[in-house]
């Protein structure tokens, strides 16, 4: 029983020193606009894995999860709005074009350049997370934002990988609704 005590404990102390030296290398921004809180993010480590896989050939997703989650005292943090914008590139190299598809709206591009096809993956901009008026603007609210990637044809990896993929922490953003109500009034 100790050594699974000390094991947990290991685990859990160099997992949250990677997610500390990682939190340099992701941008995440919330801007709140005529009533609807938009999030834009990036993510600067994943680049170079993603240009890897989809310049050799494998076709990639990635999937944005964004949580608006309410700030509780005394309790966990409550889950009020989850959304997962799903993204996907697959290579063709025989002409050398990426296709681009969007899997949450359905919109297909084409493009030549790895470059463009791998920050179609690892950003996000002008990302509709929540309509502020389903939120009481007399509680703190955290926007916290992940990343799963997916490498290969199957994006489907089973009840198991379901399990262990807790995806990426890209960070958490404190949302200021009340400046967004001031604003609007």
């Amino acid at each position: 029983m100790l050594k699974v005590f000390l094991f947990f404990l290991t685990f859990s102390f160099f997992s949250f020193a990677y997610a500390e030296g990682d939190m340099a290398a992701e941008e995440t921004h919330v801007h709140i606009e005529d009533g609807v809180i938009y999030c834009d993010v990036q993510t600067f480590n994943q680049e170079a894995y993603v240009l890897k896989v989809i310049g050799s050939g494998s076709p990639m997703t990635v999937f944005w999860q964004f949580e608006i989650l309410q700030v509780r005292d005394f309790w966990l943090d409550k889950a009020v709005v989850s959304i997962r914008l799903g993204r996907q590139v697959i290579p063709d190299l025989v002409t050398q074009r990426w296709l681009m598809r969007d899997l949450s709206v359905g919109v297909v591009k084409y493009t030549n350049d790895a470059e463009e096809a791998m920050h179609f993956l690892t950003r996000m901009e002008q990302a509709a997370v929540a309509d502020v008026s389903i939120l009481d603007k007399d509680a703190d609210f955290l926007l916290e934002t992940k990343l799963f990637t997916h490498e290969g044809e199957d994006e489907e990896q089973g009840w198991w990988a379901s399990v262990t993929d807790w995806g990426e922490d890209m960070g958490s953003v404190s949302l200021q609704l009340s400046q967004a109500n001031n604003d609007a009034e």
